[in-house]
């Protein structure tokens, strides 16, 4: 092969990689934000490059967030212990919508929380997760490891993280806004900043 025939040859080689690449990155973005695509491939890159499926000003949900909570919800809805409780397992969109939902009013709780100078520390965290140890002994259930990674496939520290951390910041900000005298404040105010324009969302519920 001559010298020109062979650049030739690279320059087409590295074409046709460049656009495989692109043909596999658009087919997973696509996916991602018209399907929800949650296979190994759209996880991977929506990780790598931390893809926000929604923002609430400058504060992103991001996709890898989404996929994480909605897989814990529907582990919980299919164990033993969800049945247990009656748990049914809603639409796929429906589900979809309710965690994205859920996702942004935690996100919107932690700028009312920065305006006004809540804060949650590791200590309550963990004050309160021994406590829910203790009650869940009291009722048989003693691996409380065990349990969480069964039926949520979580952590005691995702639990501690997704679960205890918002709850935990949600109450302490009602209680700041409420000081006031109007109980309802943060509820208020969160479906206002709702309908703000700097709170969007990229995924698509049909």
């Amino acid at each position: 092969m001559n010298p020109l025939t062979k650049k030739i040859a690279v320059i087409i080689s590295a074409l046709v990689l460049v656009s495989a690449v692109a043909i596999f990155i658009t087919y997973n973005i696509y996916g991602i934000y018209a399907k929800q695509t949650d296979g190994y491939s759209a996880r991977i890159m929506a990780k790598t490059f931390a893809l926000p499926a929604a923002y609430v000003g400058n504060r992103s949900v991001t996709y890898t967030r989404f996929l994480e909570t909605r897989d814990a919800v529907e582990r919980f809805i299919n164990s033993e212990a969800g049945q247990d409780v009656g748990a049914t397992m809603p639409s796929e969109n429906e589900l979809g919508q309710n965690i994205m939902e859920q996702l942004i009013r935690q996100k919107m709780v932690e700028e009312f929380a920065e305006k006004n100078q809540v804060t949650v520390s590791k200590e309550e965290i963990d004050q309160i997760f021994e406590q829910i140890v203790a009650e869940a002994a009291a009722q048989n259930t003693t691996d409380i490891a065990k349990y969480l990674l069964d039926n949520y496939g979580w952590s005691e520290q995702d639990f501690r993280d997704n679960v205890l951390k918002p709850a935990v910041m949600e109450q302490k900000v009602s209680a700041a806004m409420a000081e006031g005298g109007d109980m309802y404040a943060l509820e208020n105010e969160l479906i206002n900043r709702r309908q703000s324009e700097d709170v969007v969302v990229y995924l698509k519920f049909e």
